[in-house]
């Protein structure tokens, strides 16, 4: 299992769900921005990507657009995190799942778990 991909402008909403994954037996890898993210994308590829799509640098928006030209980023799980109300757009971009902010943490080791399978816990230290 590769890891999953935690895109916020907000350290610590980044670092509570990060935490709260690592727990649960998930690697996962941190990005600020969509070109944080992008960059990182050029590596391994990610089990899945939970997306916040307000950002400054690149939006969320703007880094959906960058995937969709990504031959290799095809079927890539992206659930989107959002304290706008954006659930229906969500489902327009084809999102696998959808996060109100304030994130409840269950319902984001649920709908990971939903998303990307069970963590190899083979892989937690």
């Amino acid at each position: 299992m590769s890891h999953i991909l935690v895109v916020d402008d907000d350290a610590s909403h980044r670092t509570l769900i990060c935490d709260a994954l690592e727990e649960m037996g998930y690697p996962t890898v941190q990005a600020a921005n969509g070109r944080e993210a992008l960059d990182l994308l050029e590596g391994d590829m990610p089990s899945a990507v939970l997306l916040d799509l307000r950002m400054p640098v690149m939006s969320g928006w703007g880094l959906l657009d960058a995937l969709k030209k990504m031959p290799r980023a095809r079927g890539l799980p992206i659930i989107i995190i959002s304290g706008y109300g954006f659930e229906w757009e969500a489902e327009l971009v084809g999102a696998a799942g959808y996060i109100s902010k304030p994130v409840d943490l269950d319902k984001v080791r649920m709908t990971v778990q939903q998303i990307a399978g069970p963590p190899e816990m083979s892989l937690v230290h």
